[in-house]
């Protein structure tokens, strides 16, 4: 079926050309990872080894003056239940075109068809543009709101959405309406989002700022958040007892000079999941903040340097009637391996609510660990060998904000992180990456009483990404 669709895209651009026309963009990505101790114990490391890969396509139908239909087509992408709906990849080497896998002569190209991540119509005009559709939406720093527009994100935002974005001047202002979830063609089994968005943005001084709240809704029939909340530990035995009402807001600020440049983004989560424990109804009350601040190289110059710091609250095993865990988007990453990667033999980072398929582990998941429960800080400099190579060092502590388990005499230092990159860009639009991180797990990973293993974790990748 998707085949037909990009064929018949094919055929439309041919044949009625002097009409309309078809803009072609996308890219596409290589990568390979090989992360030796997830477990954090070597009598039982599980080590992960696995490539992916991954295109996508996204033609833009320009119909007349200020009116496009934007669409993106994803090819080759996971199709694990944890991963369905990202922009994760295929495995290579995931699977054989043969019944006996070790006597198959060509690879399996079953469930590695074309999906629709995105399709949407933009149209513009001098005051502002309306978007209708399935379209990405990011806000701020991608701390909570990420399209996954960078050339290694694995994971996206998108909206079933009305919007209509004002401009004046600076400023901008856009009202949204999203339907999130429909059961079926009743009425009252929806989850739909209510959103609104203020941004300043002034190009002339590098000022920047906005504030977006979302207000998720549900019915008590469409409400499924016992298979997200219920299987954490002080929420068993959680019942269904009412509709989601949830408000997202978050806040940000940035300002860029010759000689330094800034943001910061802060987030609060509050509402109601309608689940009863222990004959007490279940509230989201959590927070994060994350901040990056950069030096960047002078003119001629080779040395840049940048601190990216932040916290994200985490759920408290003591509390039934609050989840105070909040998770960072998955795209944002402040290092190679710690809050990237699953690791240890508890879910010290309260994540996870996440993790959709209770099939995966640390030893056999993806790059789908988030922030969550922890505070960090982490500098690093970036070192321009030529117009061609950087090489960027990054050194990352982190330590957990809320102890996650009721271990005795356990600790919050989860360690410190060494990031070494080679980052090789032969010419515009390709970009290969090498990446070496060693962990030094602190003793948060031991579970005090628990007396864990909290033994050295090192990986590596190497990717490529070509886009055009």
């Amino acid at each position: 079926m998707m085949r037909s669709i990009l064929v018949a895209f094919l055929m439309l651009g041919g044949s009625v050309a002097s009409a309309i026309s078809i803009d072609w963009s996308g890219g596409y990505r290589i990568e390979f990872f090989d992360i030796d101790n997830p477990t954090l114990d070597r009598d039982n490391k599980q080590p992960k080894t696995y490539g992916l890969q991954y295109l996508y396509l996204n033609p833009k139908i320009v119909a007349s003056d200020g009116i496009n239909i934007i669409s993106r087509f994803d090819i080759l992408g996971n199709t694990q239940t944890g991963y369905r709906n990202s922009q994760m990849g295929s495995f290579i080497g995931g699977g054989f075109g043969s019944d006996s896998r070790v006597n198959s002569q060509n690879q399996d190209s079953a469930g590695t068809g074309i999906t629709v991540s995105q399709l949407y119509l933009n149209v513009n005009h001098e005051y502002g543009s309306l978007i209708a559709g399935r379209a990405p939406f990011e806000f701020g720093m991608g701390m909570t709101h990420n399209a996954g527009l960078k050339p290694f994100d694995h994971w996206y935002d998108t909206r079933d959405s009305v919007a209509y974005k004002f401009v004046i001047d600076n400023v901008s202002i856009m009202p949204m309406l999203s339907r999130v979830a429909q059961k079926d063609f009743g009425r009252g089994v929806t989850i739909s989002d209510e959103t609104i968005v203020f941004e300043y943005d002034n190009k002339d001084n590098g000022a920047k700022a906005g504030v977006v709240q979302q207000i998720r809704k549900s019915s008590l029939e469409s409400n499924d958040a016992t298979t997200a909340i219920q299987p954490l530990p002080n929420f068993a035995g959680a019942t269904l007892n009412g509709a989601w009402s949830s408000k997202t807001v978050n806040l940000y600020l940035g300002r860029k000079w010759t000689s330094f440049e800034f943001q910061i983004e802060a987030s609060f989560l509050t509402g109601e999941t309608g689940l009863v424990v222990a004959g007490e109804s279940v509230k989201f009350n959590s927070y994060a903040v994350a901040a990056e601040l950069l030096f960047p190289k002078a003119e001629g110059g080779k040395w840049e340097f940048g601190t990216k710091l932040g916290i994200a609250s985490g759920d408290n095993p003591n509390t039934t009637g609050v989840y105070e865990g909040y998770q960072m988007d998955r795209n944002y990453d402040v290092a190679m391996l710690m809050f990237n990667h699953r690791m240890g033999q508890r879910d010290f980072l309260t994540t996870s609510i996440l993790h959709t398929d209770p099939a995966l582990n640390v030893g056999n998941s993806a790059d789908d660990e988030a922030i969550g429960n922890a505070m960090y800080v982490a500098p690093s400099v970036q070192y321009s060998w030529n117009d061609k190579v950087d090489v960027k060092t990054t050194l990352i502590y982190g330590q957990l904000v809320t102890k996650p388990t009721l271990a005795l005499d356990s600790s919050k230092d989860l360690g410190t992180e060494l990031d070494i990159e080679l980052i090789y860009k032969p010419r515009e639009r390709i970009i290969w990456s090498n990446q070496v991180g060693v962990l030094f797990p602190g003793a948060a990973w031991k579970d005090g009483a628990s007396d864990l293993r909290n033994q050295v974790n090192y990986g590596f990748a190497t990717k490529a990404a070509i886009t055009f």
